[in-house]
């Protein structure tokens, strides 16, 4: 994840944009005034974050595609997996909280 500097005039005209870029990038975007750090946005915890190793179920995907990937997308309703075949695939939250893998696993 990264932390984007944001100046709090900008930040005022467009926050909106900031807090969607936070919500789906997982990023932290840092506010600051005349350059000198004054708030954070953070993404709320959801136990996933964008970069997380998943295991997809068989029934999920087609069965000439592959079963793992990382998550590149994730709202409150959807999870995207890019697949390790290329493939994309687009899970309920729910469904995808059930089978992330842990770090290492």
């Amino acid at each position: 994840m990264t932390n984007r500097m944001v100046g709090i005039e900008e930040a005022r005209k467009t926050l909106g944009d900031l807090a969607n870029e936070v919500r789906y990038t997982g990023n932290t975007i840092t506010l600051t005034r005349h350059g000198k750090p004054i708030a954070q946005l953070t993404p709320m915890e959801t136990g996933m974050t964008v970069g997380t190793r998943v295991t997809i179920p068989d029934y999920a995907v087609p069965e000439d595609w592959a079963c793992t990937g990382e998550i590149t997308e994730l709202n409150d309703e959807t999870v995207v997996v890019l697949l390790d075949d290329g493939h994309r695939q687009e899970l309920p939250v729910d469904e995808a909280a059930a089978i992330t893998e842990t770090e290492g696993g």
